[in-house]
Parts: C-alpha cells; structure tokens; sequence
C-alpha cells in the first residue's frame, strides 16, 4: 500500500487496489479499523474498483518484505481461505496453482460470490466503494452481480476466465430484473448526481462501525455502518432537506 500512496504523489491517477480486500475483511471480521486506516491516507487522484478481469487483487493489503501492511500475513491468509468458503470451493479451484495464471497475487472469483452470494453484503460493500475517495469503476461481471463461470473455467483451465462470463442479451435482461442490480443501479444514480461527492471527505469510527461522510458548502452524505449488525443508514442533506435511507431498502 505504500508504493500506491508514493506512485500517487507523481502520476494523475493510480488504482486503489487495496480497498477491494480491505471491504472484504471488514465484512468478514466485522472490524472496521484496517479500513479506517486505509481511508485516512489512501491516494485522493485515485480509481476504486473492487473486481476486474484479473480477479481479485489480495497482496496490496498485505505486507511487503519488511514492511508491515494494513493486514498481516495471518489476516490476508484468514481472508483468502474466507473467501474459498464463501464460494462453496469454487475460487480454490480458478487461483493459483490449481489452474494456469500469471501470477498468484490474486483471487479469481467473482466478488458477488466472495461475499456467499448474499445480495446485502454486496451491495454495502459497493456503498463503501462509492463512499471512499476517488472514481468509482463498476466491472461488467459486477454490475450484473454474476457468479463465477465454472463452465468456462472448465473449458479453458484459464483461473482469470471464472470472471469473465460471456453474457447475451437475455442474460442482461434477466440480471437487471435481479433486486441486488436495481439497488446497485440505484446507488450508482446516487453517487453520479450528489453533488456533496465533490466535497471533503471525512472517514471515522471505531470497533465495527464506520462513517464516511462527504460535504460541499450546500450539502452532505453520509454512509454509516456497522459491521456487527450489518445496520447501515445513508444520510441525505441538500436542498434544504434531509433524508435517512436503509441499505437494505434499495434491495425490496
């Protein structure tokens, strides 16, 4: 994570690679201190993303040689095994070894089916990707909350290929009619047009729970979780107005 802040300082944009496991241990340890201390310092000039055509990035959280990382070896080892679970099996079989791949710096899964497939934790884990500093980049296969593709991993023994799913019209017709897409189609609408995300940022918190809050002279948002009892509320102030809205609302 170090060289991603040191890249940030001399280029215009970098890749926040270290989010998408952050979220990941936040909701699986239900602590959300490594989070928080990644969001104090991360790169501002940054493009989020939680999954993309080469799986999901582990080692940017992880310690590197010497030097400690926002997750410790047992902590990114506890991760990855978390996420063999909570796919029934499936990413052990597309990831390192076990099928031809470039690298091993990565688990290929599709991050729906990292989560077990369960709609609320996917979609709280893309209002914090909206929430957290930067340019929010959505993933076709996580757009449309696909699972992995074991038929095509089978067929080309290719790990990477258990994320790339070749999708026809009825397939996008049939996942945009899926309640966890509508709500994820719904906070992107939110994250496009308020205009408080072009403000400051502020992340805070403590134990399992965390406020990501963003302000502009007129307006402010504000996502609040806790991890332990999965009860997030989004806060709305603008136009002389405000809301409160349950996550879990955007999936009826």
């Amino acid at each position: 994570f170090q060289t991603q802040v040191e890249v940030a300082k001399r280029v215009n944009m970098v890749y926040d690679f270290a989010l998408p496991p952050l979220i990941l241990h936040s909701l699986f340890s239900n602590d959300a201190q490594a989070l928080l201390n990644w969001l104090t310092i991360s790169p501002r000039n940054c493009l989020t993303v939680l999954d993309t055509h080469d799986g999901i990035g582990i080692i940017d959280a992880g310690p590197m040689g010497d030097k400690p990382g926002l997750l410790n070896a047992a902590q990114i080892d506890n991760l990855v095994e978390t996420i063999h679970e909570k796919s029934e099996g499936q990413s052990r079989l597309a990831t390192g070894a076990a099928a031809s791949n470039v690298d091993l710096y990565q688990v290929n899964c599709t991050y729906y089916n990292a989560l077990g497939a369960d709609d609320f934790d996917y979609l709280l884990a893309r209002a914090i990707q909206f929430f957290a500093p930067g340019i929010p980049q959505v993933y076709y296969g996580g757009l449309f909350a696909c699972e992995n593709d074991m038929e095509l991993l089978a067929r080309t023994n290719v790990g990477r290929d258990i994320n790339r799913p070749y999708l026809n019209a009825q397939d996008i017709d049939a996942a945009l009619a899926k309640p966890v897409v509508k709500g994820l189609i719904k906070l992107i609408q939110l994250r496009n047009e308020h205009s408080a995300f072009n403000g400051e940022f502020i992340a805070k918190g403590e134990g399992s729970v965390c406020r990501l809050s963003w302000h502009d002279d007129s307006s402010s948002i504000e996502l609040k979780v806790d991890f332990a009892s999965r009860e997030v509320m989004i806060l709305d102030q603008r136009d002389g107005g405000q809301s409160m809205t349950n996550l879990a609302d955007l999936l009826a």
